[in-house]
């Protein structure tokens, strides 16, 4: 299999390193949760926590390899007047950054749970489990860039930009969560089709 298969199959690697620091790290307590059940926890799962910061910190990287092969992309059927193109490079950039932090901050949790002070360890749980704008204004800028370019260039089954847009903007909403498990599904779709299509064309 030539690179031009495999740059478009980092979205798969990307799903596949998030869904797994979601698995490895485990419930974790809620934001309220009292003082004793977050060190307990933390305490009770540090090597797993910094595992799980580098699934996300690796699946931030392949997303960014995906997401800049995709922007690569539309931006070519585009030209000049590539401005969704362009929004779809800067949300796939944020949403890595996104996905980076959050890596950094279970990671961190994990290897020093034994080592700070108990407030400090919860105010980094709480960062973990709040901080998610850089993540929903990256998926939404991303998809609604991704989508409004699809639309227009057919570079993509139509249906996939109609449905990038219908996600960009639940990501924009409370609703968000939903945005982004769909971002996942819509990653995995669309790795698959742009591999497809580099092993169908000629080297």
């Amino acid at each position: 299999m030539n690179a031009k298969r495999l740059v478009p199959l980092s979205g798969v690697v990307a799903v596949g390193c998030i869904v797994g620091a979601f698995a490895v790290g485990g419930e974790t307590p809620d934001v309220d949760a009292s003082l004793q059940d977050v060190v307990s926890f933390y305490t009770d799962h540090d090597s797993d926590q910094q595992f799980a910061g580098l699934l996300l910190a690796l699946g931030s990287l392949f997303f960014l390899f995906f997401s800049t092969n995709v922007a690569g992309l539309l931006r070519r059927a585009q030209g000049e007047t590539g401005g969704s193109s362009a929004l779809s490079f800067g949300g796939g950039v944020m949403f890595s950054v996104g996905v980076a932090i959050f890596a950094g901050i279970a990671f961190t949790l994990g290897d020093a749970a034994d080592d700070i002070e108990p407030a400090a360890l919860q105010a980094l749980h709480v960062l973990g489990e709040d901080m998610f704008f850089p993540l929903a204004v990256g998926a939404a800028a991303f998809l609604l860039g991704s989508g409004i370019a699809i639309v227009k260039t057919a570079t993509l089954p139509k249906w996939l930009g109609w449905v990038a847009i219908v996600l960009g903007v639940v990501a924009a909403t409370p609703a968000g969560f939903f945005a982004f498990m769909g971002l996942g599904i819509w990653t995995l779709i669309v790795s698959v089709m742009l591999s497809l299509r580099a092993g169908a064309e000629p080297a």
